[in-house]
C-alpha cells in the first residue's frame, strides 16, 4: 500500500505533457490503398518523393483483406494513404478509419468523380460532405486545352503552415498553375476543426460530370468558394486528415503538366500537403517547464500563498527536418486553476537558442491555499499542433513564524490592552498603598 502511495505521489508531480512527435524513423510507416497495385506506376513521382523523406511504403489494394490499420490493439503503421478514388474495401470502412484517427493515426484520402460511398462516409464523419459520385468539377473559363472538367484552381485558402506563402503566391499569380480534376465537397460546419485549403474558382462549379460542362448547374449546387476542393482536419490528439478531391492531384500526368509554358504546381502542392499531414512540419513540442521563486534556482512542489514566481516554458517547432525557435503569433496563456482559474495571463518571449525558444511570466500565487494546476494550453487555428502542458504544485498558508509581529489594523487593540495594563497598575498601587486612617479613627473612639 506504501508502494503504491509512493508512486501515485510521484506521478502527481511529473507535468502531463501532450503534443505532437514529427515522422522519425519508427514512426514512418506508411499503408497505401489502391484500386489495383499496378496503378502506383501512376503516382511514381509523388511515392519516390515520399520514400526520399525517409517514409516506408506498404502497397496495397483497397479490396485486401489483409491490410489491417490496428493489430492487437497497435497501430499497424502510423500514417494511411488512400489513393483508391472508386474502391472500397474492409480495410479502410469508415468505423476503423475513425478509429485509426482516434489512435493518433493521419490519414489523406483522395477521390474523384467515381467516389465511393466508403470515402464519402468518412467524409461526412469529419464534417467534409463529398457530392454524389458522377457529379464532376467544372470551369468553362479556367480550363485546360478547353476540357472544363480539368480546371486551374488558384483560390489557396489554407494557413501557410499548410501551405507555404511563396507556393501559395506562385499559384495565385499564375506562374506555376495548379490543375484540379475531380469532385468537390462542402464543409457541414459541424465540426469546427476542419478548415478547407483549396477551394473553387468564383466561376467554378459541381454538377454531372456526363452533362460535359454543357449544362447549367441547378441553384442548390455547390459553387464558388462553398466549392471546396481540398480541406484539411487537425483532431484534438493533433492527429491530421485531409481530403482531396482529385486523385489526379497526385498522378505524374499532372506534374509533369505544362500550362502555357508554365510548369504545374501539383508536385510541390501535394508534397507539402503531405509533408503536413505527416507530421512533417506544423508541429510544436515543450522541451521543458520550469517554475520557480525569482530569488531562486531550484524548482519547488509547494509555495506559500502571496508568493512571487516565475513560470517559464521552452518551446520548439519542427520544420525542414530540424528543430527551430517557436515565435508564436497568437498569446501564449499561462493558467493556475483550483476548479476554477485563479489567474490567466499572457506570456511573453525572453529568450531563444539555436532549437527552442522561451516564454516567461512572473506572477503572485493566490491568496488561497489547495493544489493547484499550473497550464500552458496553446491550441491554434493555424495548422499547428496543440500543446497542453499541465503540472500540479500545492500552495500553503503562511506557517507560525511568517506572519508579521504587529498588524496596522490591530493598533487600536493594542492601545486597549496596553491601557488596562496601566490601569490595572494605577489601581495596584492605589489599594497596596492607601492608608486606611477612617479605620484606625473608629478604632480609637471604641478605645475611648
Amino acid at each position: 500500500m506504501l508502494l503504491l502511495q509512493w508512486v501515485a505521489a510521484v506521478a502527481v508531480a511529473f507535468a502531463a505533457i501532450v503534443t505532437a512527435k514529427p515522422s522519425d524513423a519508427s514512426k514512418n510507416q506508411v499503408l497505401v490503398l489502391l484500386n489495383a497495385v499496378d496503378q502506383k506506376a501512376q503516382f511514381s513521382q509523388y511515392f519516390d518523393a515520399l520514400a526520399k523523406r525517409g517514409f516506408s511504403l506498404t502497397f496495397k489494394a483497397a479490396s485486401d483483406e489483409s491490410a489491417s490499420l490496428v493489430v492487437w490493439e497497435e497501430l499497424a503503421y502510423h500514417h494511411l494513404l488512400v489513393l483508391a478514388d472508386y474502391a472500397a474495401g474492409p480495410s479502410f470502412a469508415p468505423a476503423k478509419v475513425i478509429d485509426f484517427v482516434n489512435r493518433g493515426g493521419n490519414v489523406l484520402i483522395a477521390a474523384s468523380s467515381k467516389v465511393s460511398e466508403t470515402i464519402r462516409d468518412i467524409g461526412i464523419e469529419l464534417s467534409a460532405d463529398f457530392d454524389e459520385k458522377g457529379n464532376a468539377v467544372f470551369d468553362a473559363l479556367h480550363s485546360v486545352d478547353g476540357k472544363p472538367n480539368v480546371v486551374v484552381a488558384d483560390r489557396v485558402v489554407g494557413e501557410t503552415v499548410i501551405v507555404p506563402s511563396s507556393l501559395k503566391k506562385s499559384i495565385k499569380s499564375g506562374n506555376t498553375p495548379l490543375i484540379f480534376k475531380g469532385v468537390g465537397h462542402r464543409l457541414t460546419g459541424k465540426n469546427p476543426l476542419i478548415v478547407p485549403v483549396l477551394v473553387g474558382n468564383p466561376t467554378s462549379y459541381s454538377f454531372l460530370e456526363s452533362s460535359k460542362g454543357k449544362t447549367a448547374p441547378p441553384a442548390g449546387a455547390l459553387s464558388g468558394s462553398t466549392l471546396v476542393l481540398v480541406s484539411a482536419l487537425q483532431a484534438r490528439n493533433n492527429a491530421r486528415v485531409v481530403f482531396s478531391g482529385s486523385v489526379d492531384l497526385f498522378k505524374n500526368e499532372f506534374a509533369d503538366l505544362t500550362v502555357e509554358s508554365k510548369k504545374t504546381a501539383n508536385a510541390e502542392f501535394v508534397n507539402e500537403l503531405s509533408k503536413w499531414v505527416f507530421q512533417e512540419k506544423g508541429v510544436l513540442e515543450v522541451r521543458k517547464t520550469f517554475h520557480h521563486r525569482p530569488t531562486e534556482t531550484q524548482q519547488h512542489g509547494s509555495y506559500r500563498i502571496k508568493e512571487d514566481l516565475v513560470y517559464e516554458i521552452e518551446f520548439s517547432e519542427y520544420h525542414n527536418d530540424k528543430w527551430h525557435p517557436y515565435k508564436s503569433t497568437t498569446p501564449v496563456q499561462f493558467t493556475a486553476t483550483m476548479l476554477d482559474p485563479y489567474i490567466r495571463q499572457n506570456m511573453t518571449l525572453t529568450g531563444k537558442t539555436a532549437t527552442s525558444s522561451t516564454y516567461t511570466l512572473k506572477f503572485l500565487t493566490p491568496d488561497v491555499y489547495g493544489v493547484f494546476t499550473f497550464q500552458v494550453e496553446h491550441k491554434r487555428r493555424e495548422g499547428y499542433s496543440w500543446v497542453d502542458a499541465k503540472e500540479t504544485v500545492s500552495i500553503h498558508p503562511f506557517r507560525h513564524d511568517e506572519y508579521p509581529r504587529f498588524l496596522s489594523a490591530a493598533f487600536p487593540y493594542y492601545a486597549n490592552v496596553f491601557s488596562m495594563m496601566a490601569g490595572f497598575v494605577v489601581l495596584s498601587a492605589v489599594v497596596l498603598y492607601n492608608k486606611e486612617t477612617l479605620l484606625k479613627e473608629q478604632e480609637k473612639v471604641k478605645k475611648n
